[in-house]
């Protein structure tokens, strides 16, 4: 079930009932926030003819054959798998070239065809030219939904043959509401804190499952008041810490954020740089994590202090 982005949601159905369908929609957001579910949602709506707001009936016939991927007007274009042809983390321009049979065709069961891209970000160089070529000669009712987690690196003349839908992030309840349908086993305490590490984009927060939450949130005032960086550090040493590690890595520029709102000084705003560029860089480059852990919980040390000495003043 798709929970959230009702405008969105309104956007396609209009252009559908309007009869004003663009043939490329750049669905934009952050990783996690459900862009894939949403193109999922589009694409059924397309294939099976619905045109009610809620998601399509999954005994829908067109509903069972995108789930077991044989609809023949639908096709989903993301980075090889493993164990089919060259596993890589990029789309590559073969695969534009594979899917242009289809591109080039016109729906045979449906009312249109439909074609993922997940995510446009993953193209290499020649596949985007490739895939641009297709977007600059559509044919009629073939509708392109791309993913894209930062639509500002794209190529300026792939967006300006989109129609650019963003996502924004969802509101706690929602999030919460995604995060148990993800996780059936999980208890509402466990719902409750991932849903407030997430911040609106529940994929954030998912890997994060097998973190103790509230046990980090301590520790993390604890830091901040001054307690053993070099123990704390230490904690993250075994292969297990590793959702600990991932959790604090997104806690940590948080809580400095939280103190720069309240006295925005240079200080603290260089703090929040450096928390957000470890954050960023430090689980994809495989960092030390005890070295990762450090250096967080350096940054949490001087934020303390920070604050401390601004109440003192």
């Amino acid at each position: 079930m798709l929970v959230g982005h009702e405008q969105q949601k309104s956007l396609v159905m209009d252009a559908l009932e309007s009869g004003r369908m663009h043939h490329a929609w750049l669905i934009a957001g952050p990783k996690g926030i459900g862009k894939r579910r949403f193109a999922d949602w589009a694409a059924l709506k397309l294939l099976s003819g619905d045109r009610g707001p809620a998601d399509v009936d999954p005994s829908d016939p067109a509903a069972r054959l995108v789930e077991s991927g044989a609809h023949p007007d639908h096709r989903i274009l993301a980075p090889p798998e493993e164990g089919k042809g060259s596993a890589t983390a990029t789309i590559v321009v073969d695969q534009i070239r594979e899917v242009a049979d289809f591109l080039h065709s016109y729906p045979s069961i449906a009312g249109w065809r439909t074609l993922i891209v997940d995510a446009l970000d993953n193209m290499n160089p020649n596949a985007s030219n490739a895939f641009l070529k297709e977007l600059e000669e559509p044919r009629p009712k073939t509708v392109y939904l791309l993913l894209s987690h930062a639509p500002g690196r794209l190529l300026p003349t792939l967006r300006s043959r989109c129609r650019m839908l963003r996502m924004h992030p969802l509101s706690h309840q929602q999030t919460a509401t995604v995060l148990q349908q993800a996780m059936p086993e999980a208890g509402p305490a466990t719902i409750e804190a991932l849903a407030a590490m997430a911040d609106g984009v529940p994929g954030a927060a998912l890997g994060l499952a097998g973190a103790d939450l509230v046990g980090l949130g301590v520790m993390v005032d604890r830091l901040m008041s001054g307690s053993d960086a070099v123990a704390v550090a230490r904690s993250f040493q075994g292969q297990g810490a590793i959702p600990q590690l991932e959790a604090l890595a997104m806690l940590v520029p948080r809580r400095v954020a939280a103190a720069a709102r309240k006295a925005p000084t240079p200080e603290l705003l260089a703090l929040y740089d450096e928390a957000d560029a470890i954050a960023r860089d430090s689980i994809r480059l495989a960092y030390d994590r005890v070295q990762v852990a450090m250096a967080l919980a350096d940054i949490l040390a001087r934020t303390g202090r920070i604050e401390r000495l601004g109440r003192t003043q």
